[in-house]
């Protein structure tokens, strides 16, 4: 697991799996609320898929910020990827 260096969201963990798929992407979570990934080279409204777990509530705010920071760092959201995530496709 490779934490994600390019930025960083107060409360909110983000990293990629050491395994990953495509479509390129990090996961995100609030510890005991949410739990999503975030495929950062999707539109908007595609961006963010929530992952089985905590059954919390993902704020519009957390959302938003997550989104803007996916869209704003999308090259080097890319370059990190293709460095930590190890895809076997």
């Amino acid at each position: 697991m490779g934490k994600v260096a390019t930025f960083t969201l107060e409360g909110i963990d983000c990293w990629f799996n050491s395994m990953e798929h495509h479509p390129p992407h990090f996961h995100a979570r609030r510890k005991g609320q949410w739990h999503v990934r975030v495929y950062f080279q999707q539109a908007k409204p595609r961006m963010i898929e929530r992952v089985r777990g905590p059954s919390g509530r993902l704020k519009p705010a957390d959302r938003d910020a997550l989104r803007d920071m996916a869209k704003w760092y999308r090259e080097e959201l890319l370059s990190e990827w293709e460095q930590k995530a190890n895809c076997d496709d």
